[in-house]
């Protein structure tokens, strides 16, 4: 099956983007300002309200029919001919692995490196370089997460709160024989720095070190999962020493994130 899209085809059969928000003028500065969406040319659910974000995007995926679907916070601002790009990588992964489940642009690698490539505002740099190859993926973060909806892979409802549903659907895929990618589709992540592991992760991370407990310990962005309770205490020390004591590596969100992939030619060729 081919998922490349060309003039006069219907990219709304292609791709679907859902986004849990609860902050509406994030979503109207970064996400909706975001040239494809803002014009149409793909669809969009907002899903408000929702206690946990594995919840709502589990239900999404229940009644989605496009053949991909992309799950993205709402400060994440897609650069002009993203979506098309999106595409070519897809039918790329397809020629790679037929059978892919997820993908991401920012995770650990299966040789457990740090990979991806795109801006992230609260640490007002780029992360990662541009790449070439997917790369096969152990956990991926959740800025911006893509299912191949035929592989039926899907979030974990029972998965409390914000946090680690990369990594969740990455394993489910991996339980069910699937692997996932990092793949080079660079946007821009307009975040606010964390200044804290706040209650909302820690019962994330118990749930997840419960539910893994056999693959433990297993790679994350943030830190391991392990059944260590000293791992997570340290890790959540060291951000709040950032924030109090080295606020000038604090960095605030972009007003216009659109020019900012602009400076950084993020935008994709779609002539």
């Amino acid at each position: 099956m081919s998922y490349f899209f060309r003039k006069g085809g219907d990219m709304k059969n292609s791709i679907h983007l859902y986004c849990v928000s609860n902050n509406d003028s994030t979503l109207q500065r970064d996400l909706l300002r975001s040239p494809d969406l803002a014009s149409g040319i793909v669809s969009i659910t907002v899903l408000r309200g929702a206690m946990a974000a594995s919840r709502a995007y589990h239900d999404a995926i229940g009644t989605a029919d496009s053949h991909i679907l992309v799950f993205a916070h709402q400060d994440v601002y897609f650069p002009s001919g993203w979506f098309l790009r999106l595409l070519s990588i897809c039918e790329r992964l397809a020629s790679i692995d037929p059978n892919w489940a997820v993908a991401g642009l920012f995770g650990v690698s299966a040789e457990g490196s740090l990979a991806g490539h795109l801006w992230d505002s609260a640490l007002g740099r780029v992360c990662g370089a541009p790449f070439d190859a997917p790369q096969e993926a152990v956990s991926l973060d959740e800025v911006v997460l893509i299912v191949r909806r035929a592989s039926r892979v899907s979030f974990d409802p029972t998965l409390p709160s914000f946090h680690l549903y990369g990594t969740d659907i990455v394993l489910n895929a991996r339980k069910a024989g699937m692997k996932s990618y990092i793949v080079d589709l660079p946007v821009i992540h307009n975040a606010k720095p964390v200044v804290r592991l706040d209650r909302n992760y820690v019962s994330a991370y118990k749930f997840m070190v419960r539910k893994w407990a056999p693959l433990l310990p297993w790679p994350t962005v943030i830190l391991p999962l392990t059944r260590n309770p000293l791992r997570l205490v340290f890790r959540a020390s060291r951000i709040r020493y950032k924030a109090q004591f080295r606020a000038s590596t604090l960095h605030p969100a972009l007003d216009r994130p659109d020019l900012k992939a602009r400076e950084l030619h993020f935008d994709f060729d779609v002539t």
